[in-house]
This record gives C-alpha cells, structure tokens and sequence, in this order.
C-alpha cells in the first residue's frame, strides 16, 4: 500500500464515520422529537379529563344532561389515544431499526 493510498483509506473510513454519526443523530433527533408528542399528547388527555370531571360537576349542579358532553370527550381522548399509539408504533420501528429508513413506511 502507498502512501497516498493509506491516505485515501483513511480518509475513506473517516468520511464514513462522519456519516454514521451524522445518521445516529437524525435518529436519536426523530426519536426525541416522537418522545416530546407523545408527552404533549399525555398532557392534552389529562387536561380533558380535568375538564371533563368539572363539566360533569357542574352539569349534574345544575341538572342538565351530559351524555352530549362526555361523548365529546371521550371522541376527543380516543383521537389522541390513536395519535399515541401511532407515534408509539413509529418510535418501536425506529428504535428497533437503528435507520430512519422506517419512516419512508409511515
């Protein structure tokens, strides 16, 4: 092996580790990034059911039906349940993965 070409190895295999930590960072970025939805997600259903335990109080307080409202809720917790487990379902792909290859499927 000549000196330009140890040179050109090494250059080779240093342009390919930059790759790999380029793509290692992407993928832990997108992991981050599904992580924070799912969060923000928990916090929008916690927030409804907070809300829904008032509407139902004061409904009942003042005698009106809730049947109307609590289905609103419910429609509403469902969505972000589905949103979840979507997102959940992306992350497992990615994690087990190790590319974000997975992502062109979604």
């Amino acid at each position: 092996m000549g000196f330009n070409d140890f040179f050109d190895k090494v250059k080779e295999t240093s342009s390919n580790a930059m790759e790999k930590a380029k793509d290692t960072g992407k993928r832990l970025a997108t992991i981050n990034e599904l992580k924070s939805k799912i969060r923000g997600y928990n916090n929008d259903k916690n927030k409804l059911f907070t809300q829904i335990g008032m509407d139902i109080y004061i409904a009942r307080k003042q005698g009106e039906d809730i049947d109307e409202a609590v289905d609103a809720f419910v429609k509403q917790i469902d969505t972000l349940n589905v949103r979840i487990k979507d997102i959940k379902e992306r992350l497992a792909l990615i994690e087990s993965d190790g590319t974000e290859d997975s992502l062109a499927n979604k």
